[in-house]
């Protein structure tokens, strides 16, 4: 159970890194180029963006483009008021997550702006701030419940452990007194902590892959399908943490025990 909460919450944490990251990278920077410029002249400049190793994607909108998508959000021809197209040709650019702060785009605001047939640079600032700060504090929360969970459940396994071992106490001393070797007396709790971590481990990640799945058929807009390998690494570790932590725990207790003198035991 313990396990499957601690699995619980390394979804969580996956799924809002994953949010986060869409959120990012869906930022759009504008683009705006210079009135008059050829249309080879625009291909070049397409050419020069798309090889900046910070740009996930990249897409033209024509001046006629830009001004359909306005009268649209306006709900009425400006056009016919105006008499003309005021508007100018663009690249919407994407970036990629390690891209998207404040200061990656005041550099590529720079740069970019420096390319011959490029008249200014747009990105949504307030938008990145606002999202930069909603991401800091939800990941800040998300950490410290990750972090509570996991420091309940080494104490609960490891209590658990301790109070099994306990009720072998005797034995442990009896072998010890008869004249067994350390390894003899703990390879067998061992052997046996070892098979309840990976089973117990096994057993959380079928019922957490179960819930996976039915969010999965249930809400198909999460994309949790896209995840498998992503989620088999996670299976993966709270198997190995299973194993490590009935290992560590029986290791420790079973030490106790036998360093305890006879009269201790009582």
């Amino acid at each position: 159970m313990v396990i499957f909460m601690l699995g619980i919450a390394g979804v969580i944490i996956l799924e809002a890194k994953k949010t986060s990251t869409e959120f990012k990278e869906n930022l759009n920077v504008e683009i705006v180029l210079s009135e008059g410029i050829g249309l080879d002249s625009i291909a070049g400049i397409q050419s020069t963006i798309k090889g900046k190793k910070y740009v996930k994607s990249i897409r033209f909108v024509s001046k006629d483009e830009a001004a359909k998508t306005l009268q649209q959000d306006l709900g009425e021809d400006f056009l016919d008021i105006l008499g003309y197209n005021p508007l100018y040709n663009s690249f919407l650019i994407n970036v990629y997550e390690d891209y998207s702060n404040e200061e990656a785009f005041e550099k590529m605001s720079v740069e970019l702006s420096g390319l011959a047939g490029v008249k200014q640079v747009n990105f949504q600032k307030n938008i990145l701030q606002s999202l930069n700060k909603v991401a800091g504090r939800a990941s800040l929360i998300v950490l410290v419940i990750a972090g509570l969970l996991l420091a309940f459940a080494i104490s609960l396994i490891f209590s658990t452990i301790r109070m099994a071992m306990f009720s072998r106490r005797f034995t442990i001393k009896t072998m010890q007194l008869f004249g067994a070797t350390r390894w003899f007396i703990i390879r067998p709790f061992l052997a046996k902590s070892l098979l309840n971590g990976l089973l117990s481990g096994l057993i959380a990640c079928t019922f957490l892959a179960a819930l996976v799945f039915y969010f999965d058929y249930t809400i198909p807009e999460l994309g949790l399908k896209g995840d498998l390998v992503t989620f088999a690494t996670l299976f993966g570790a709270l198997i190995l943490f299973g194993i490590l932590i009935s290992f560590l725990s029986t290791l420790t207790a079973v030490f106790r025990y036998l360093r305890l003198k006879v009269e201790d035991l009582y």
